[in-house]
């Protein structure tokens, strides 16, 4: 018997507004239409079963565009006749009276192929493949309730797998706040694989008996991210079930630290973070720039971005950038009875005695330490 394979993805924020952005947010919401268009497409040409969204498709609850419904509900329904979308409504777009889902349920059900799970429905069926879908749906942006109890498998069936959206209770690869909780504690015996959503990164939380995964967002949605821009392939077959991530974003966020010992102008900055980090349209780069630079260094680093926006899809500082080197006699004012100038008046002798290498190094860590005298982090 040929496996039975679902694809589970979550988060995909339909209409985020990417404030973050600027002018680039409305590439980036149009970058979240070509992920999920991806999704359907592999969903129909590699004829799996079905694809569930384990929460937050829209980035709301209630502001929906009509042009983010009417693409969302077109392209699902193009997953085609073989294959079921189940929709958990998540954190974001949650369960509510008029909420989207509520709204325009039959427009989502009309054709047959999609269903969406509320508080009252928490069962999908597909009989005919010995499969069940269960799931909860949130009803506020921050539920306390644990949605794990209230699903149970159906013992008729070969094949149950649970939705969930929130955060996972003592696992340590979550970091976020505990709002709308989910304790495996209350995972009832029999499901075959829980899906869940509200964590953006693909992470794993248990990889058997059952697996418990999050698919990750499909497309990047903050820059703080790491790990989004897949979904999860899973097959169920007679040797029970197997998952794979694949990858389904096109954009991606790098950050990078960048030493600014020795850069004399702007376009020494430039030129070291294009060396260091290719060119790529689709990339976008967190620059923490840190370090010392010399007392007549011309940094400007307004126009170091400027002049690096072009290279990449979108570019930003993180930190306050580097600090500048302070001559001696400027450093002698600091009184001598106190801590930093007695630090100051020491490394001043050594260096003096100091040749070679071993100076510039004894220089280097006046400056630093000094710094962190003023309470900052010259060192990124």
């Amino acid at each position: 018997m040929e496996p039975i394979r679902i694809i589970h993805t979550s988060d995909v924020h339909l209409g985020a507004p990417f404030e973050f952005l600027g002018e680039k947010g409305k590439e980036q919401r149009l970058a979240l239409r070509g992920a999920l268009e991806r999704l359907v497409r592999i969903a129909r040409e590699g004829r799996y079963a079905a694809l569930i969204i384990a929460g937050d498709l829209f980035d709301s609850a209630y502001n929906v565009a009509e042009s983010d419904l009417s693409f969302a509900i077109r392209c699902l329904t193009d997953a085609g006749p073989g294959c079921t979308v189940v929709i958990l409504p998540g954190s974001h777009d949650f369960w509510a009276p008029g909420s989207v889902y509520e709204r325009e349920r039959r427009r989502f059900e009309a054709g047959g192929a999609i269903r969406i799970l509320t508080p009252e429905r928490t069962v999908v069926e597909l009989p005919e493949l010995s499969l069940a879908f269960h799931g909860k749906a949130l009803t506020s942006n921050a539920s306390a309730a644990d949605p794990l109890p209230a699903l149970v498998p159906l013992g008729t069936l070969r094949w149950n797998i649970a939705l969930a959206h929130g955060s996972v209770e003592g696992f340590a690869g979550i970091s976020e706040a505990q709002d709308n909780p989910v304790n495996l504690a209350g995972l009832r015996d029999g499901f075959s694989y829980v899906a869940l959503g509200h964590w953006h990164s693909h992470l794993v939380v248990r990889q058997a008996a059952p697996p418990v995964v999050y698919s990750g967002s499909p497309e990047i949605i903050a820059r703080d991210q790491r790990g989004a821009g897949s979904a999860v392939s899973i097959a169920c077959s007679a040797d029970g079930v197997r998952f794979e991530p694949f990858p389904v974003g096109v954009r991606r966020v790098e950050r990078v630290p960048v030493d600014c010992a020795g850069i004399a102008a702007t376009e020494d900055l430039v030129r070291k973070v294009t060396a260091s980090v290719p060119p790529d349209h689709d990339l976008i780069l967190e620059l923490r720039v840190a370090g010392i630079i010399g007392a007549d260094a011309v940094l400007d680093l307004s126009h170091a971005l400027d002049d690096l926006a072009p290279h990449y899809f979108s570019v930003r500082l993180a930190g306050g950038g580097p600090s500048r080197a302070i001559s001696p006699d400027v450093l002698l004012r600091v009184p001598e009875d106190t801590v930093a100038g007695k630090f100051i008046r020491a490394m001043l002798r050594r260096i003096e005695s100091a040749s070679g290498d071993e100076k510039e190094l004894y220089g280097e860590a006046l400056q630093v330490g000094y710094q962190m005298f003023k309470g900052r982090d010259p060192l990124g």
